[in-house]
């Protein structure tokens, strides 16, 4: 067990009916929205709801949404399981799949989505059945309700946990590496390596330290790409989810070639080390920086070339001379 964490504490059952008296509104960034989840008067915890269930039980879940703004919202309400953010917090707006990350079960196959159309100063209460699947459910599965505006008048999102075990017996993390991805996020490349815990149980205080190198025949010379480096904290990291070590290249476009990853990542006592190569093919980096703006090439090894031609042909301009002044 010296790899495990022992990330949270033993749930406690909740028959999820009633409304408490005083709510605890759950935190939103939806302008004028507010998203409660309502749960009996006998509980501790008031933003979030915990199911202790056996397979193939059944829980109603309540939510309570309210519109304080000036216009409509047309809301969407998804289940889905928690992701980590590049910021190390628990977040819910990923569509999450079984099989992604060591995931045995979704919490999107258990519910379904529900859609409101709520007014100004208008309040709502939506019921949710959670169909818990047949199999046992291994330590913590981290599900929740991603709320947004399903017509984007109202920015931002809210978000209810779900906290779902069988056993509650208290379940660590392990961190190993899942690949090298791509994306394009402002306009700007980035080369983002993600590390994963395969295992259902929460994570806190993962520290991570992470280097990226191209290759280059002018690494020879002291003239290749610099090595990128990355030192983050990720304060909580979510149960089968990845773990996202963002490397933003700015200006720099994306070059083809080998890539060695190199790094570790620490909670607790426990380490674990990365070492991996990853290719980009040129068809890859010709797809982000595309849908790039403001890049600067490196014209380093277009001007290297230039100067061996120019040496080149001086070279020969002299030889030329030399040879015919024997003649």
């Amino acid at each position: 067990m010296n790899k495990r964490i022992v990330c949270f504490v033993s749930l406690a059952f909740f028959a999820l009916i009633s409304f408490i008296c005083n709510p605890i509104t759950a935190k939103a960034d939806l302008d004028g929205i507010t998203v409660t989840p309502l749960i009996e008067n006998d509980s501790d915890v008031t933003n979030r709801f915990q199911i202790v269930g056996k397979s193939s039980s059944e829980r109603t879940l309540k939510i309570s949404i309210s519109n304080f703004g000036i216009r409509k919202a047309n809301l969407k309400i998804v289940p889905t399981n928690a992701t980590t953010s590049m910021d190390g917090k628990i977040v819910y707006t990923d569509n999450v799949k079984a099989g992604q990350y060591g995931l045995k079960y979704a919490f999107a196959d258990m519910t379904k989505s529900q859609t409101v159309l709520l007014r100004p100063n208008k309040t709502k209460d939506l019921t949710f059945k959670v169909k818990l699947p047949e199999g046992k459910i291994n330590g913590l599965l981290l599900g929740g309700f991603n709320i947004y505006d399903a017509s984007n008048q109202i920015h931002g999102n809210a978000d209810i946990p779900v906290w779902i075990t069988d056993d509650n017996k208290p379940v660590g993390g392990i961190v190993t590496l899942h690949n090298l991805a791509l994306d394009v996020i402002n306009k700007k490349p980035h080369i983002i390596i993600n590390l994963q815990n395969k295992e259902p149980g929460m994570m806190k205080n993962v520290i991570v330290h992470m280097t990226v190198k191209r290759k280059s025949w002018l690494d020879r010379f002291n003239l290749g790409p610099k090595t990128m480096i990355a030192d983050l904290t990720y304060p909580k990291v979510a149960p089968n989810s990845r773990i996202p070590v963002d490397f933003d290249q700015n200006t720099t476009p994306i070059e083809a070639g080998t890539y060695v990853v190199k790094g570790a990542a620490r909670s607790g006592k426990a380490t674990w080390t990365f070492h991996k190569t990853y290719h980009i093919t040129q068809d890859q980096a010709n797809d982000i920086n595309k849908r790039c703006k403001g890049l600067i090439y490196n014209k380093t090894t277009t001007y290297i070339l230039i100067v061996c031609v120019l040496v080149s042909l001086i070279f020969l301009i002299f030889w030329a001379i030399w040879y015919s002044g024997r003649s």
